[in-house]
């Protein structure tokens, strides 16, 4: 699934850390319906032609960079020498470049804010996003396929393991085990960077160790178990394009099945909790969750991974 989100100021509340909301029986035939209902209504065909997806969707730096990714693929050459040499590398394991044309960018916020207007129903995509939209369900599924496999030897080249095979797409830590984040602009914005913090199940997992700032038509790559949060917009507002990537044979392999909780050293950083998830999120952050309910269901982290002084206290 890829999915629009969008950040404003009035949402800032909902926009610590982005986690799944799988799909709910009956929500594919919600979104066929959906789809077809929108589809005469649709402000710009093309983006729904897959076969428009490259040569209209892709900024000229990014179809480069994956061309030359790609070839290398099929040569002697080593394709993550040749990607990471034409990637940023914001930080360990997150990766940035130029994806989608100014253009491109226009034209899907445009067809959001189209589809919005149409009064027909939208899932949003997750408990921590009231305003965003699942693009796969107002019938962009195909295109956005086009688009995964497009970046496909890229995500192989820097993530060997989890994406030497994405064979679905979703798309917010995170359920994926590649995630694409694309800004599309929309309104002057200002702050909401995104933050990111360590490893799912790592010690630090809760603990800031980088901050991102979003750009026009690029995309941030990560691997979904790094857990991550939008900061607080103080003005305007955003648009991000979010794709899930998943890998079947790696979610199989004992890799990802072994996957455990160390003990944490220290309690986290606020910029890292999530009301949803997060046990101790009130001792943290120093507020009440917005849905006082979730308290309940919350399980992170669990019992033996506990820090000292669990809850306590304010850091």
């Amino acid at each position: 699934m890829a999915a629009l989100v969008h950040s404003s100021r009035a949402t800032a509340a909902c926009s610590r850390c982005h986690l799944v909301l799988r799909l709910r029986a009956g929500a594919r035939g919600l979104s066929s319906d959906v789809a077809a209902r929108y589809e005469p209504q649709r402000l710009h065909p093309r983006l729904f032609e897959p076969s428009e997806v490259v040569s209209s969707w892709l900024d000229p730096a990014a179809l480069a960079l994956l061309q030359d990714v790609e070839l290398a693929d099929l040569t002697d050459t080593d394709p993550s020498s040749v990607a990471l040499r034409s990637v940023a590398t914001e930080a360990r394991e997150i990766y940035s470049f130029p994806l989608l044309s100014p253009q491109a960018c226009r034209m899907l916020v445009e067809e959001v804010e189209h589809f919005q207007l149409s009064g027909l129903p939208a899932r949003r995509p997750n408990s921590m996003n009231n305003y965003g939209l699942i693009l796969n369900e107002i019938g962009l599924r195909a295109s956005l396929s086009r688009l995964q496999a497009a970046i496909a030897p890229l995500a192989r080249a820097v993530f060997p393991a989890e994406g030497r095979s994405l064979d679905d797409h979703h798309s917010f830590v995170d359920d994926s085990d590649v995630t694409l984040n694309v800004c599309l602009g929309s309104d002057s914005f200002e702050a909401s960077g995104l933050t990111f913090c360590g490893d799912m199940g790592s010690a630090d997992h809760r603990l800031r160790s980088y901050k991102y700032a979003h750009r026009l038509g690029r995309a941030v790559m990560h691997l979904g178990r790094r857990r991550h949060g939008a900061d607080d917009i103080t003005k305007g507002h955003r648009l991000n394009l979010i794709m899930w990537n998943y890998n079947k044979e790696f979610r199989a392999s004992p890799e990802f099945r072994a996957r455990s909780f160390a003990r944490e050293g220290s309690p986290p950083d606020a910029e890292c909790i999530s009301y949803t998830h997060d046990r101790d999120y009130e001792a943290v952050s120093g507020v009440q969750r917005p849905a006082p309910h979730l308290a309940s269901s919350a399980w992170c982290p669990p019992p033996p991974a506990e820090y000292d002084g669990f809850g306590s206290h304010n850091k």
